[in-house]
């Protein structure tokens, strides 16, 4: 028998931001990661 996957499972927070990832995103989220950006909560990779 397969083990079962656990239901509880969360993703990790995403703190680490591509400039192409930025660039897909809606207005408002894309407000909102940056103003993150800028309070050094996420960080921008190159």
């Amino acid at each position: 028998m397969g083990k079962k996957k656990k239901d509880n499972y969360k993703m990790p927070k995403k703190v680490y931001w591509h400039l192409y990832s930025l660039q897909t995103l809606n207005t408002e989220k894309f407000v909102s990661v940056v103003n993150k950006i800028l309070k050094h909560e996420f960080f921008v990779i190159k």
